[in-house]
């Protein structure tokens, strides 16, 4: 009897907390790289995201981005544009290595920098059609 009543505080406690919504907070720093984390930043400008029971995300957007921010969007997707103009043209492209040599892109390289370059288009850049 007592085996059968943990058996049932568990299985009640376990789908108590899979129906438990959980808070996420992320945000870029300077280097547009993105923190996740349980906790929110400080002095810094984020997103709330609330994963629900059936895993469902709904992200609470911040209502205005710092100049700061919007300066290294709009610089990063201006880069990928470009980036993204260079790799459609026919011509071989060389990518600079730390040793100070140049080495050629293949055709594979080529594609997966492609793909890159569409995915930070749509992620940094608020008319992504526009490329």
């Amino acid at each position: 009897m007592k085996t059968m009543f943990l058996l049932v505080m568990s299985l009640w406690f376990c789908c108590d907390l899979l129906a438990a919504e959980q808070v996420m907070y992320q945000w870029r720093d300077k280097n547009n790289t993105l923190h996740v984390s349980q906790l929110p930043p400080q002095n810094v400008e984020y997103e709330t995201v609330v994963i629900g029971p059936a895993q469902q995300t709904t992200a609470i957007k911040p209502q205005k981005k710092t100049t700061e921010q919007q300066q290294a969007r709009l610089a990063s997707c201006e880069k990928a544009r470009k980036n993204l103009k260079i790799l459609q043209q026919d011509l071989p492209v060389f990518i600079d290595m730390e040793d100070g040599s140049r080495q050629q892109l293949t055709d594979v390289q080529m594609d997966a920098q492609r793909t890159l370059a569409e995915q930070q288009i749509h992620l940094f850049c608020d008319d992504p059609a526009k490329h």
